[in-house]
C-alpha cells in the first residue's frame, strides 16, 4: 500500500509540473491569490506563518545531524550501544546530503537564475519572469534564487524517515509529511519566496532520490543487510581505535 501510494503522488507531481510547464501563468495565478498591488504578498508581514517559516527546517535538520552522529558512532565506537542502525543512519545521512543540501541548494538554487516571484514584475518587482523550465538571464537573479525550494524539499525529506517507521505507522507518518509539506510550500509561496512549481520540482526531486535510495539500501534483491554495513563502518574506524588503544 505504501509503494503504491508513494508511486501515485509521484506521478501527480510530474502530471501537475508538466502542466504548467504548458500553461506557465499558472504559476503566476497562484501567486496572485497572495499578493495585492497595495500590500504586496500580504501575508509575509503575519508573525506566527513566518515563526512556522523559520523553524520549518528544523526536524529536517535535527534528523540529518543525528544520523551523522549515529555514522560515526558506528565508526569510533562500534562496541558501544548504538541508537540507530548502520543501515538507517546512512539512508537518512545520504538522501538529506543529497537532496536538500547538494541539488536543491547546492545546485539549482546556485545555477538556474530564477527570478522569486517578489522579484518579478508581474508582483511589483524589477525582474523578468521565467517558467520553471527556462533558466534565468544570469543578470538579475544571481545567487540563492526561486528555482527550487529548499523548505519544501526539507519538508518532503521527512518522508525518509517516515519510510522506516513501523509499517503499521508509515501510512499514518506519510500523510503527516504529506500535510506538512503542503502547509510549508504553502507559505513559501504566500511570502513571495516561490512560484508553484519551485515546490512541486523541489517534492519531485526529493521523494525520487529518497525512492531510489531506499530501494538500492533496503528493497533490490542483493541489498547489503545490516550486520555488513555496520562491520563496514567498524572497519573505517579501527585505524583510529587502533591509536587510542580501544577494542574493536
Amino acid at each position: 500500500m505504501v509503494r503504491a501510494l508513494y508511486i501515485a503522488v509521484l506521478v501527480i507531481l510530474a502530471i501537475a509540473i508538466s502542466v504548467i510547464a504548458i500553461f506557465p501563468e499558472d504559476d503566476l495565478t497562484v501567486g496572485s491569490w497572495f499578493w495585492t498591488p497595495a500590500t504586496g504578498f500580504w501575508m509575509s508581514e503575519w508573525s506566527l506563518p513566518a515563526l512556522l517559516r523559520r523553524v520549518s527546517m528544523w526536524p529536517t535538520i535535527a534528523i540529518g545531524i543525528a544520523a551523522l552522529v549515529s555514522i560515526l558512532q558506528h565508526i569510533i565506537a562500534p562496541a558501544s550501544r548504538q541508537f540507530m542502525s548502520a543501515r538507517a543512519a546512512l539512508f537518512l545521512f545520504l538522501t538529506v546530503a543529497a537532496a536538500p543540501v547538494l541539488v536543491v541548494n547546492g545546485v539549482f538554487k546556485e545555477v538556474w537564475d530564477r527570478a522569486r516571484p517578489v522579484h518579478v514584475t508581474q508582483f511589483g518587482g524589477p525582474w523578468q519572469f521565467t517558467p520553471w523550465w527556462q533558466p534565468g538571464n544570469g543578470r538579475e537573479c544571481r545567487t540563492n534564487c526561486s528555482f527550487v525550494s529548499g523548505e519544501a524539499s526539507g519538508a518532503a525529506w521527512l518522508a525518509a524517515p517516515a519510510l522506516l517507521a513501523p509499517p503499521a505507522a508509515r501510512v499514518p507518518l506519510l500523510a503527516g509529511v504529506a500535510a506538512y509539506t503542503a502547509v510549508i510550500s504553502g507559505l513559501r509561496m504566500a511570502f513571495g519566496g516561490h512560484f508553484l512549481s519551485d515546490t512541486l520540482i523541489a517534492i519531485l526531486i526529493t521523494l525520487v532520490m529518497i525512492a531510489a535510495a531506499h530501494r538500492w539500501l533496503y528493497r533490490r534483491p542483493n541489498a547489503v543487510p545490516e550486520d555488513v554495513w555496520a562491520a563496514r563502518l567498524a572497519r573505517l574506524g579501527a585505524p583510529l581505535r587502533r591509536l587510542a588503544g580501544r577494542p574493536g
